[in-house]
């Protein structure tokens, strides 16, 4: 499998996503020594996004689809593209938090490639490498990298249900928490996985790393760039303005909130909500 694969990631449910022309226009990304605005044609060729954007500006490049930037002490966020239907291109953001005893990676990347090549960054980059991972939810933008971690014996762990929908869904599957205490699970001192319930999918958790107050709140979260909720196929959406205000309740002022696709800029918790009280309206 090569970064240029089509996944055949549906985008059975992205609202207005194909109709509006600014998703297909994103703001000039600094990678590399690029001092031009790539086309879409280029973008793709050269696994920019052009459907959303990479969650920071600039980020440093260390792949084909794979970028990173610290974006709090010991906290690392990646990047990784992949095309889907229609030819786009498409973020997903996931982190790297470093720990003494092993850095922890949130959320794999699409392809196995991709997960190999964070692995192989951390082992010369950071104090500790990754010796573990966690899938936020079961899709593949979340599980896809798994089998390249384990070639390295890095397990994936994640949320029960996440495991449970992972073989449903024949999408790579994860190791299960079998101790995740009802709604939480703490990782470490510092840093806790939290269930708030339903959303973009029914096992979508979030991450809490209260030294720096970093929120990943996954595909729960759009960011601000976003113009509709997504791929909506797995969600239960009549629960999902609820269990983002559960998760604002539980985590009163991050000081960097990281949603699944796109730029981690702005509020994604108000974005959200209002994304989801116009879908609630209907079309007008």
């Amino acid at each position: 499998m090569t970064g240029s694969a089509d996944l055949s990631l549906t985008r059975r449910s992205f609202v207005n996503a194909a109709a509006c022309a600014c998703c297909l226009c994103t703001p000039l990304v600094h990678v590399s020594a690029m001092a031009f605005k790539p086309t879409d044609a280029e973008r793709r060729a050269d696994g920019l996004p052009n459907l959303l954007e990479l969650g920071a500006d600039p980020m440093l490049r260390i792949g084909q689809s794979v970028w990173v930037k610290e974006i709090a002490p010991k906290i690392w966020l990646h990047t990784t593209t992949a095309k889907i239907s229609g030819g786009y291109v498409f973020p997903a953001n996931g982190l790297i938090i470093e720990r003494a005893t092993g850095s922890v990676m949130i959320d794999t990347g699409y392809l196995p490639e991709q997960s190999e090549a964070l692995l192989q960054w951390s082992e010369n980059r950071l104090s500790a490498p990754v010796t573990s991972a966690l899938a936020t939810h079961f899709h593949t933008d979340r599980t896809g990298g798994i089998a390249g971690l384990r070639e390295y014996g890095v397990r994936t762990l994640a949320y029960p249900l996440t495991c449970k929908l992972a073989i449903e869904h024949r999408s790579p599957a994860p190791e299960p928490i079998n101790d995740f205490q009802a709604t939480r699970f703490r990782l470490d001192e510092s840093c806790e996985v939290f269930f708030p319930g339903a959303g973009h999918t029914r096992d979508n958790v979030v991450v809490w790393e209260q030294r720096n107050k970093v929120l990943f709140g996954g595909c729960l979260l759009k960011s601000i760039s976003s113009v509709g909720l997504g791929n909506t196929a797995d969600a239960v959406v009549a629960e999902w303005a609820e269990t983002v205000r559960r998760v604002q309740n539980e985590y009163a002022d991050p000081s960097i909130t990281v949603p699944g696709h796109g730029t981690i800029s702005g509020d994604p918790f108000s974005w959200t909500l209002s994304l989801l009280a116009k879908n609630q309206e209907g079309p007008t």
